[in-house]
């Protein structure tokens, strides 16, 4: 090897170089060893968390659940483990518990006990090689558990086996003190292992976790391992409840999907093949029904290959031959009639492939296709052989079935004339355009936008607010067809769907090509009232139905006009969210406030206290809010006039002898006593000195000992430290307030700085001139759009049915179920 010193810069410069050169030999004269920095252990993650988990955002806070829920199905899957259990506490720490074989505490060769190992090194896991302790698995790459622990604020993990219970806490990845041999197990007790994080603010944009999302994805992973037991509680709020338990697997899983739909075949079909040369096998579950759309969902190693790949392939092929072969076989093709395609066999179909392999091929760490080569043929095979025999034993189902698929076809021959006024058009067709788009100039798709707009006199204002360039405008007239209810040859009649078809440009079905798609960007812009949110919901399920890469591509957004209106002096401004709401009054007057807290410690605030103050404010409303759930109404109340969270003491034991003490009494000036106690409760009577106020408290035995307490405590303590205790006095100038909670006093410094400040909450599109409707809506420089993203297909598939499909009731199942969640009704 030979090497060369870099050109001189003031050389290159006299010799006449270019200022680029120049630069590049200055660059590279300062480029030098010392500019090579290495990340030690889990200092890569933290630096760089997107690589590891996708984002920092809402989606990768919930990476983190599943990195460590899929440990604990792993143990499933190796016949060990038959219960997780997770829990959502109102901080949003996340405890993930199993009954496996519990993570090994031995010695590593490391010289560091094998749990620690586990959690704190990159590729380290039980998953590698050939040593038998996962024959199937999801994670296979040995980041999961060590990614939670380099971003999470806190972990603790507790590890059941041995004899012993083991634990080790850790913080942002280190640990923060040995593993710690416990007690032994009692009798009876299961082998296991419990963790417990709390995500790092420092790290998310968020740290608030979804229930729907946790629940969706927590119920297809019960769905996908027969037998599986996963119980979800969200101690935050309502505390809600759920518990999977699914002894059919994904044949349950099919009926869930299908639950909306009318079944054209009386049972599920599900059978299962295993193939020791691919080292694995695949289990398969169909049902046809009435609808027109096709819901195939596909797994490996319960991991939804979102992509599809070599078993969805094999899948496909199979179903559409065995189908053809069974038709012409019993007379219902005559020889005459072309055959059958995948599109028309697969219309009505509901079905899940899921996968089991011992080492699969994934592409990528985002794992969304299955690339093993071998999978394509053996499900071929399997499919051949099973859906056959289903078939000669169930030959009404498959007369059902078969009559189905041929109205398939003959929809979709009597749709071509339509399909074909909606494929895009060359440059030298563009007069075929539909004659109310109003069209951009810019002929590069990825700097355009098409806004799809509700009328047309909504569509006259964006036509003039807009910019003529780069933004096109489609107004709809009136609601388009609902394609949940119609067949495809129905669906391209439409006027309606036609124009915004042939706008898009991309075709629909099998003739759909993304890559002649017009616009980068279709934004939804719709009124915000009924109709406006029902034509809404008509175009996603059109885009849903039939053209859905648009929306995993990226390229569906929804217009968010903004909240608020906020008038100061002659200046209007537009506030998008509550938090910029907050930032924008707190702005210059946040360092003015003056905070007095109980025992005269006075505060000042800063941006960083004030967003601090915000997030462990969360916190404390959520703790005393399972407080109360779970403890009585009143205890948070006692807590505080005892003082008891002041001083952060736990314990039964520890609270009693407090509460009798004189210190005690001096500081809150209520004398406590103790009229009695049994095995589950304590009744205690509170006398405030000064009024000679009586109140008598029967609390749980288990309060000072429970979550709920030690929570509240903790982050009451947090805040004390942070704020001072209260209650507070607060001043801005001479405007003045008082505050007897941590909660109050956030409403209370909001209230002074809104003073002086109009502000009117703005009701949506429909009340905008063309130019509000541009600075606010249109303009890239100032709008919020909302991206649509399909999280969960699955769910998504189920939704769309039960909101679009023909029963009514499941609608109205629907609107009860959510509608206390309503925050805007417009009636």
């Amino acid at each position: 090897m030979t090497t060369t010193d870099s050109p001189d810069p003031d050389e290159l410069a006299a010799a006449g170089a270019t200022p680029q050169a120049v630069e590049a030999a200055k660059l590279a004269d300062s480029y030098d060893a010392g500019d090579i920095t290495v990340l030690e252990g889990l200092e890569a993650v933290r630096h760089r968390p997107g690589m590891y988990i996708g984002s920092t955002g809402v989606r990768g806070l919930h990476h983190l659940v599943w990195e460590i829920v899929d440990n604990s199905v792993d143990e499933a899957l190796a016949g060990r483990n038959d219960v997780v259990r997770i829990a959502i506490h109102p901080d949003n720490s996340v405890t993930v518990s199993d009954d496996g074989a519990g993570i090994p505490v031995a010695m590593h060769d490391t010289g560091r006990p094998t749990v620690e190992v586990v959690l704190t090194v990159l590729h380290a896991g039980g998953k590698f090689g050939d040593g038998g302790g996962y024959k199937v698995s999801g994670g296979l790459h040995g980041v999961g558990s060590s990614v939670v622990n380099a971003l999470s604020e806190s972990l603790t993990v507790e590890v059941r086996r041995d004899g012993h219970v083991w634990t080790q806490e850790y913080s942002r990845g280190i640990p923060q003190g040995e593993l710690v041999k416990g007690p032994p197990l009692a009798k009876g007790q299961s082998t296991g292992t419990t963790i417990t994080f709390l995500p790092d603010s420092e790290i998310f944009e968020t740290t608030e976790y979804d229930w729907t999302t946790l629940e969706q994805r927590l119920r297809e992973t019960a769905f996908l391992t027969r037998g599986l037991r996963i119980e979800l509680v969200d101690e935050r709020g309502d505390g809600k409840r759920v518990d999977f338990h699914y002894e059919g697997g994904i044949a349950d899983f099919v009926s869930f999907l299908n639950d909306g739909k009318d079944p054209i075949q009386r049972k599920v079909v599900w059978f299962e093949g295993e193939d020791a040369s691919e080292g694995g096998g695949v289990e398969i579950a169909m049902q046809w029904n009435s609808t027109y759309q096709e819901s195939v969902f596909s797994f490996a190693n319960n991991i939804n290959t979102h992509e599809g790949g070599s078993h969805l392939s094999g899948f496909r092929s199979a179903l559409t031959r065995t189908i053809n072969k069974w038709a012409r076989d019993k007379g219902e093709l005559k020889e005459k009639d072309p055959a059958l395609s995948g599109e028309d066999v697969r219309e009505g179909l509901t079905a899940v492939i899921s996968a089991k392999l011992t080492n699969p091929q994934f592409e990528g760490q985002t794992k969304t296709k299955l690339g093993n080569p071998g999978m394509e043929g053996f499900v071929q095979k399997v499919v051949n052989e099973k859906l056959a025999e289903f078939f000669e034993e169930n030959p009404q189902d498959a007369r059902a079935v078969i009559r189905k698929a041929v109205q398939a076809a003959q929809a979709r021959t009597a749709a071509r004339k339509a399909r074909d006024l909606t494929r895009r058009k060359s440059a030298l067709e563009n007069s075929r355009l539909p004659g109310k788009l109003a069209d951009c100039s810019v002929k590069d798709p990825s700097l355009a936008e098409l806004f799809i707009v509700e009328g047309d006199s909504a569509g006259g204002s964006a036509k003039q607010g807009r910019d003529r360039n780069t933004q096109a405008i489609l107004p709809l007239r009136g609601k388009i067809l609902n394609v949940e209810r119609a067949r495809i040859d129905k669906v391209l009649q439409n006027n309606e769907v036609q124009a915004l078809i042939t706008a898009i440009g991309t075709g629909v079905r099998d003739e759909f090509d993304i890559e002649q798609a017009r616009y980068h960007k279709l934004i939804l812009m719709t009124d915000a009232d009924v109709d406006g949110a029902h034509i809404r919901t008509l175009v996603l399920t059109l885009l849903f139905r039939e053209m859905q890469p648009l929306i995993e591509a990226g390229y569906v957004y929804i217009a968010k006009p903004p909240l608020y209106k906020l008038k100061q002096g002659s200046k209007d401004r537009y506030i998008e969210k509550e938090s910029e709401l907050e930032e924008h009054l707190l702005a210059d007057k946040l360092e003015s406030f003056e905070i007095l807290a109980a025992g005269g410690a006075a505060a000042k605030l800063t941006p960083a206290k004030w967003q601090k103050f915000g997030r462990l404010r969360k916190q404390h409303e959520g703790w005393g809010s399972a407080l109360r759930a779970e403890h009585g109404s009143d205890v948070v109340q006692f807590l505080a006039s005892t003082g008891l969270v002041h001083d952060g003491i736990t314990g039964t034991d520890n609270v009693l002898a407090r509460l009798r003490s004189d210190r005690a009494e001096e500081e809150t000036g209520i004398h406590v006593e103790l009229l009695g106690s049994d095995d589950e409760h304590l009744e205690i009577r509170t006398t405030e000195k000064k009024t000679n106020l009586r109140r008598t408290h029967r609390l749980d035995r288990n309060l000072f000992d429970s979550a709920e307490y030690t929570g509240f405590v903790k982050v009451h303590q947090q805040l004390v430290q942070l704020i001072g205790p209260p209650p507070f006095q607060i001043a801005l100038g001479e405007r003045t307030a008082e505050a007897e909670t941590f909660e109050e006093l956030g409403r209370q410094v909001m209230r002074i700085a809104s003073r002086g400040v109009q502000l009117s909450r703005f009701k949506g599109l429909g009340e905008m001139n063309a130019d509000q409707l541009g600075e606010t809506t249109m303009d890239p420089q100032h709008r919020t759009l909302q991206q649509v993203t399909i999280e969960d297909a699955a769910a998504a598939d189920r939704l769309f049915s039960m909101l679009m499909g023909e029963h009514v009731e499941f609608r109205r199942d629907f609107i009860e179920e959510h509608a206390r969640q309503v925050v805007n009704l417009d009636v």
